[in-house]
């Protein structure tokens, strides 16, 4: 709990239900992100009860069947006083035969998959004889109740339950690549584009249609790895009025009609003078889950900005070419999280080189057994070079291809529709 009062935990217990059922009504954000978790039988279909008497306590969460609390700290329980009074309240709460688990707000806030998989681990650990589940029980279990948690963590944390060598796979993708193997559709747009206000119009139309993942390109004036019809698109976005604070806005509870993966895609210079930390902050609020910044070197990710990335629960994506040596993509694969883009050569996008002339170098990503996904980017344009691609990877990413279709119609919804059709047909 965020505010602590040692008259609050120690009182007569008239004073502990009372003040049980004030707290209820005064929960903190991080308190109710659990909460929201918790209730309704989520978790290893426990039940759990919220500002639970006990004594002279009130438990955060308490499930009584397995005499488990969970308790959500603020930064006040950092205080050497608190410290203490909370390590007595947990031997007497031992004492009684409760486990206590505890987590802080950030943990709550940011990292909620990891919190789901604590709770669910110590469950695993000790249900055995508490649930007297039948055999065969127990798997469909841990089955039903990962599948809970993977919807709980996608609405509250951009954090996957899968621990990879790079860290959290973000939920939402990692739940697409594991129901879909092969042929996901990426479509990249130009935040701003074709009108300053078109942003959420085009990313519902995607989802309307059947792309599987949007890639949100945030306009710069000097997009180097893009080619020219994207940077045209950049040039009228920007035109347009459309900047990084700008597109926040509109991306405002986005979340609640887009269900799609969203991915971020733009370059330094604008996001270090936005603020690097701020930015993440702001993407992992409105519900982004993962960015692409192709001019970022890796050295300064590992050194610099990787723990800020991570901290705020974002996948972030790596960039490929044929030219990339085996030992620099395994090492890519390692930093990454959720998915390896490997681009398709090493010019710009939109370029002419031929997919059906890469067969080899699909051929040695697939041979690398990395421990991403992979997707191909840059040239893809038509249903030929999607299934080409396709037949090696995971799927590909489209982006001059389908701008050019905006820039020839009035009707977004339809161009978007007729297109990715010509895709898929």
């Amino acid at each position: 709990m965020n505010d602590y009062n040692d008259n609050l935990h120690r009182n007569s217990k008239a004073s502990v239900f009372e003040n049980a059922r004030a707290l209820r009504k005064a929960q903190t954000k991080a308190e109710q992100i659990l909460w929201d978790s918790l209730r309704n039988e989520k978790v290893c279909n426990l039940k759990f009860r919220r500002q639970h008497p006990f004594d002279n306590y009130i438990l955060d969460f308490y499930n009584h069947k397995m005499k488990l609390a969970i308790e959500v700290d603020g930064n006040i329980h950092d205080e050497p006083d608190v410290a203490d009074y909370d390590a007595i309240r947990t031997e007497n709460l031992n004492e009684n035969g409760i486990t206590v688990l505890r987590f802080t707000n950030d943990d709550v806030e940011y990292r909620l998959g990891k919190v789901i998989q604590k709770i669910e681990d110590w469950v695993y650990e000790n249900d055995i004889v508490n649930l007297e589940l039948p055999s065969g029980e127990m798997d469909e279990l841990k089955l039903e109740s990962s599948k809970r948690v993977n919807e709980v963590a996608g609405s509250f944390a951009p954090l996957s339950l899968r621990r990879g060598a790079g860290g959290e796979v973000n939920n939402r993708i990692e739940k697409l690549f594991s129901a879909k193997k092969k042929n996901i559709l990426n479509i990249y747009c130009t935040a701003g584009y074709p009108q300053l206000n078109s942003t959420r119009e085009v990313m519902k139309a995607l989802q309307d249609s059947g792309a599987d993942i949007i890639e949100l390109g945030m306009p710069y004036s000097d997009p180097l790895a893009d080619g020219p019809v994207i940077q045209q698109s950049s040039s009228l976005a920007i035109a347009n009025g459309m900047t990084i604070a700008k597109l926040f806005e509109q991306l405002k509870n986005f979340r609640d009609e887009i269900h799609l993966p969203v991915i971020l895609m733009g370059y330094m210079n604008p996001v270090l003078q936005y603020g690097f930390e701020k930015f993440c902050a702001d993407a992992a609020e409105v519900g982004i889950d993962g960015l692409i910044l192709p001019d970022l070197p890796v050295h300064e990710f590992e050194t610099d900005y990787g723990a800020i990335i991570k901290k705020y629960g974002l996948d972030f994506i790596f960039l490929v070419t044929p030219e990339t040596p085996d030992e620099r993509i395994k090492k890519l694969d390692s930093l990454c999280t959720g998915f390896i883009y490997a681009v398709s050569s090493s010019a710009t996008t939109g370029n002419n080189k031929s997919i059906e002339e890469q067969e080899n170098y699909f051929t040695r990503l697939k041979e690398m057994n990395l421990n991403n996904p992979v997707l191909v980017g840059f040239g893809i344009k038509d249903s030929a070079s999607f299934t080409t691609a396709c037949k090696h990877t995971g799927g590909a990413i489209i982006g001059s291809a389908y701008i050019k279709a905006l820039s020839n119609s009035t009707d977004v919804g339809q161009a978007t529709k007729e297109f990715i059709n010509s895709i898929r047909p």
